[in-house]
């Protein structure tokens, strides 16, 4: 391949500097492409979701050591 190129005797269009793809592969490439971004939006709402219900979870041990503390606090009294 490399002394085709160096000869010219390639009918590929190598003037941007890249391989290009044939339109088939170039569309299958684009709808991966698009595949991958919507999985990542997809992480990224769960990731979300479930950082929500750790900060519940911890405001909710919170408020039951609170009130723990304030009702051993009034025995003591």
């Amino acid at each position: 391949m490399a002394y085709d190129l160096i000869k010219g005797k390639t009918s590929r269009d190598w003037s941007c500097g890249s391989l290009l793809l044939p339109a088939k592969q170039q569309i299958a490439l684009f709808n991966k492409i698009d595949d991958v971004r919507y999985d990542v939006r997809r992480s990224t709402k769960l990731i979300q979701i479930g950082m929500l219900a750790l900060s519940g979870a911890i405001a909710l041990v919170a408020v039951s050591s609170l009130h723990k503390t304030s009702s051993e606090t009034k025995r003591l009294s």
